[in-house]
């Protein structure tokens, strides 16, 4: 079972535990231009305050994303997590593709076990990715996109993709319990049938794989008016199918509550 630590202490998540809420909001490339102007300047105070915000609400984890092609990732991802770590105390999430941006936040953030947020089927990125990732122990997200299925819209091409990341995590010695599996959530406004795939995906990583699931939420309901509210429920119908974890936007009305509720039932 998954393991990240922080200043806060430890926290377990999987099968039986309570579902892992990260806090998505800290992506700079989704920031107004005055924020991307002030963290030109080496100014982190927004940022600082979308991780306080969801903290309060009850958030459990900060998901930190930094790539952009004005910054300097390697410079700002570890001064980012590392000043949310010590502002919010909470574990952190490092939202990044980039090996040197990868490794320098890895390092400025022992010791902590951290989440790696995210690893493709794909082999030149996993390459790149993976030994760093079990340098410092991280727990490794995987995404099962790869170079067989593309973006698999079957149950069969998610798990086929996946079974490429355990293997090659097996062979940097990466222990299965740090890796955790990201199911795919599809924008519902442009895959209508989507959902039931992904459930159902949930529910062969968990029970026929026995692997630990995250989803990203905020894809639900992209592009629809009613966007948050889409978010919820997608995310409470899918915690009955297999979920563990998931990337969320903290100010979803009544997010923590419900899903508190849904882990009680």
């Amino acid at each position: 079972m998954p393991r990240l630590t922080s200043k806060n202490g430890e926290i377990e998540f999987g099968p039986g535990k309570p579902t892992l809420l990260v806090n998505d909001q800290l992506r700079v490339m989704d920031q107004s231009p005055e924020v991307l102007s002030e963290l030109r300047e080496g100014k982190i105070d927004k940022l600082l305050e979308l991780a306080r915000m969801g903290a309060d609400i009850g958030t459990d984890v900060v998901d930190v994303l930094v790539t952009h092609a004005d910054l300097d990732e390697v410079e700002l991802l570890p001064r980012v997590a590392l000043a949310v770590h010590e502002e919010i105390g909470c574990p952190i999430s490092l939202d990044t593709r980039d090996p040197l941006a990868l490794e320098a936040a890895l390092k400025a953030m022992q010791p902590y076990k951290v989440m790696v947020n995210s690893v493709t089927a794909e082999p030149e990125e996993y390459e790149k990715l993976l030994p760093v990732c079990a340098k410092y122990g991280a727990v490794v997200v995987g995404m099962p996109i790869g170079k067989i299925h593309g973006l698999p819209k079957t149950v069969a091409g998610r798990i086929a993709e996946t079974e490429v990341i355990l293997q090659a995590a097996r062979r940097y010695g990466i222990p299965r319990e740090d890796l955790v599996i990201d199911a795919i959530c599809l924008a519902t406004s442009a895959e209508a049938d989507s959902m039931q795939v992904t459930l159902e995906t949930l529910r062969a990583l968990e029970q026929d794989l026995g692997l630990t699931t995250i989803l990203g939420i905020g894809n639900a309901g992209h592009g629809m008016p009613t966007q948050l509210y889409i978010d919820l429920a997608y995310l409470v119908a899918a915690v009955p199918w297999g979920l563990h974890a998931a990337l969320v936007n903290p100010l979803t009305p009544g997010l923590v509550e419900t899903v508190r509720a849904v882990d009680f039932l």
